[in-house]
């Protein structure tokens, strides 16, 4: 994110006079940084490696917190903590507050119900600088993996900032105390008293910044290296950056990087066009922050260290232009207000803005940022109560804080409040339900979404949760083995197992009412994100899933279970290393040999909404008018390479039920008052059950109950 130091900061400490107090190179940088984010996040095909301007922002503001802070430890030996978190206070809170107040109001007037719990803890986080902690663990949740981004997303590089603020005055304060040491060791050993002045503190914060460095380094390289999903967020993967923008203002002398002119304005020009070249060449899919970071990273404190330039291929002109300056002074606004104008346009406009209308959203962002930094940021630095009282200004910000989690809560109070009367509208449905309930209405009452009144079950606010419940026998995507459970009468003669990934594992409610019916035990093997086939996924070789050892291993267990008859399932839109259909036709060739009876069931049908939109909050911004949440059959059913596999192997039964789910034409998101998935892919529980005669009927002859 922008800075949060003020621009008078100067590079390093020197005599007043040969000190500059305001660097319009580095107003320049921000200009450049803010721009690259909000074209990136705008209109993304412009700099698809935009995001870099956040790496710009952050070695900006290492290199500033870190020449204040050794000016102030130069010139009086220690850092007043209590006042160098109360001027942070100053600069960054009141603007973020008031964009985090309002998004929430926003909120409770634009966005689905279901959505309000998700908003106040995003924006409960943003008001407490955890947000990056907050995505970190969504990254790395399965159940999380679908989440929208929130309007208040863009507020993890604050938290990471403003922890970096908290911890990085011990780290200068360390490399005083070691600087100290250093010198009363040296005049002890002298035999001399210690010289007049402050020991030679920068050389010992060069070696702690450089430790700092290369430990946070090594840890992204190593994080990025590993797929861990959490690293672009991380707080320890991203320090290095800050660090080395102290590490900058430690190197930097008072007069400036003593290289000539010409030396200076060719490595200011060459930083820019990296700048730019990486902001073309990078994509959001590339490895990051880990080895790809450095360039951006060095190519920012190659500008800083230029300095002022002059000459031929100067940038001085276009440096001390009006509009970039202006564009720098607030990029701190204008960073917290565009995403959010950004995320309202995708949900109440469109998820792809055209180039006109993305003009539009720059000139309102502009339009609110100075906005923001007339009425909100300048007043709230200068203000007296506040402005030299560091008491204060720490009991007014503890006191802002309190409140704006008081109303950050209120979209998840509210919003429980409304589910839960909608709750037991939806339990008296289900409690009674009426003829062409569920799926029964494609046959009965020609598709209808409702049949009886205007409940909706699963409440779509809650239809994330309608699932089976057994988060003890569905491992996790980097577990390194598969659960075996049972259900149902354990001394039954006749075992069925479902094997397979979430799609499989959907199944499980209309195979145990089935089993439970007929008689039949129920076996799974189920693990997210592992669909049960011998061909590794592209995300297994890049990141830490595990599936194809566990699978081999599920294929042996469940020889020793000696089924009656196998049922799995596959998400149909993995990516693969390589073709994946001979990879599921091995697999079920495998089966055959365990069962006398394998049914393969074709992926169900998946919403194809606007933007990826999840069907339940489609459901909730058109509760008049459902048919706008339905999705074209054809783009509803998606090749299925374990379908196709299961056409090549004899004796195994492929089940195609998108007929339970859609009529010839679409694929609706409620039928029967029953809303038939429950995120972007998944059918709810309450819509699978209602599937279940339709199953039976499928299955081949004496399996769970079929004729």
């Amino acid at each position: 994110m922008p800075s949060a130091s003020d621009t008078a900061i100067a590079a390093a400490p020197a005599a007043p006079a040969a000190r500059r107090r305001f660097l319009p190179e580095v107003q320049a940088l921000r200009a450049l940084a803010v721009g690259l984010v909000v074209i990136y996040h705008l209109y993304p095909a412009a700099a698809p490696g935009g995001f870099v301007g956040v790496d710009v922002f952050f070695v900006i503001s290492g290199f500033l917190i870190t020449g204040h802070l050794l000016r102030e430890v130069e010139a009086s030996g220690r850092v007043n903590l209590a006042a160098f978190w109360a001027a942070r206070v100053r600069r960054i809170m009141p603007a973020a507050l008031v964009t985090v107040a309002a998004v929430v109001a926003a909120t409770l007037a634009f966005w689905p119900v279901s959505e309000w719990a998700v908003i106040s803890r995003h924006a409960i986080a943003s008001v407490l600088s955890v947000e990056n902690w907050a995505l970190a663990l969504d990254a790395v949740d399965y159940l999380a993996a679908e989440n929208q981004p929130t309007a208040l997303q863009h507020f993890w590089s604050l938290g990471v900032e403003e922890q970096f603020y908290v911890l990085w005055p011990f780290a200068v304060l360390g490399a005083a105390a070691l600087a100290a040491w250093a010198a009363g060791r040296a005049a002890r050993g002298s035999g001399r008293r210690r010289a007049a002045g402050q020991p030679r503190v920068r050389a010992w914060a060069v070696l702690v910044f450089s430790a700092v460095i290369a430990a946070s380094f090594a840890y992204a390289v190593w994080m990025v290296a590993a797929g861990d999903p959490a690293a672009y967020f991380s707080t320890f993967t991203r320090v290095w950056e800050l660090a080395l923008g102290g590490l900058l203002a430690a190197l930097l002398p008072a007069a400036g990087w003593p290289a000539s002119v010409r030396v200076r304005t060719f490595t200011a020009l060459a930083g820019v066009l990296v700048l730019a070249g990486v902001a073309v060449l990078y994509r959001e899919s590339m490895p990051f922050p880990g080895l790809s970071a450095a360039v951006p990273v060095l190519a920012t404190a190659a500008v800083i260290a230029a300095g002022e330039t002059s000459g031929p291929g100067s940038l001085a002109p276009l440096v001390r232009w009006a509009p970039v300056q202006w564009l720098g002074n607030v990029s701190y606004s204008l960073y917290l207000w565009h995403w959010p104008v950004v995320v309202f346009f995708h949900h109440l406009v469109s998820p792809r803005p055209h180039w006109w209308q993305a003009l539009g959203l720059v000139a309102a962002s502009c339009v609110l940022a100075q906005l923001s930094y007339v009425l909100v940021e300048r007043p709230a630095r200068t203000w007296r109560f506040t402005a030299k009282h560091t008491g204060r200004a720490l009991g007014v910000g503890a006191l802002a804080t309190a409140l704006a989690v008081g109303a950050a809560a209120v979209p998840a109070v509210s919003g429980a409040r409304v589910i839960e009367a909608r709750a037991g509208e939806a339990q008296a449905l289900r409690q009674d339900p009426p003829s062409g309930f569920g799926s029964a209405a494609l046959r009965e009452s020609g598709g209808a979404a409702l049949v009886r009144g205007s409940a909706i079950v699963p409440v779509p606010a809650q239809a994330a949760q309608d699932q089976n419940g057994i988060r003890e026998c569905f491992a996790v995507w980097d577990a390194p083995e598969t659960p075996r459970c049972e259900f149902g009468d354990k001394g039954a003669e006749r075992t069925v197992v479902l094997v397979g990934d979430s799609h499989a594992e959907q199944w499980l409610a209309p195979v145990r009412s089935l089993a439970r019916e007929s008689g039949w035990r129920v076996v799974t093997y189920l693990k997210e994100a592992c669909p049960f086939t011998s061909t590794q996924r592209v995300l297994e070789r890049d990141s830490k899933l595990l599936c194809t050892g566990p699978n081999e291993r599920t294929l042996e267990s469940i020889g020793r279970d000696k089924p009656d008859a196998i049922i799995t399932s596959a998400f149909s839109q993995f990516t693969y290393v390589e073709d994946p259909v001979p990879g599921f036709a091995s697999i079920l060739r495998a089966l055959r040999g365990l069962a006398p009876q394998v049914v393969v069931l074709r992926d169900t049908p998946a919403p194809a909404l606007p933007g990826g939109e999840p069907a339940r909050a489609c459901v909730q911004r058109h509760a008049d008018d459902l048919g706008a949440c339905s999705t074209p059959r054809n783009k509803a059913l998606r090749p299925d390479p374990a379908a196709e596999a299961a056409k090549t192997v004899p004796g195994v039964r492929l089940i195609d039920l998108s007929d339970a789910f859609c009529t010839d034409r679409e694929c609706p998101a409620v039928l029967g008052n029953v809303l038939v998935y429950r995120d972007k892919n998944h059918a709810s529980n309450t819509f699978l059950r209602t599937v279940a005669p339709a199953l039976r009927a499928a299955l081949p002859p004496g399996v769970l109950g079929a004729p």
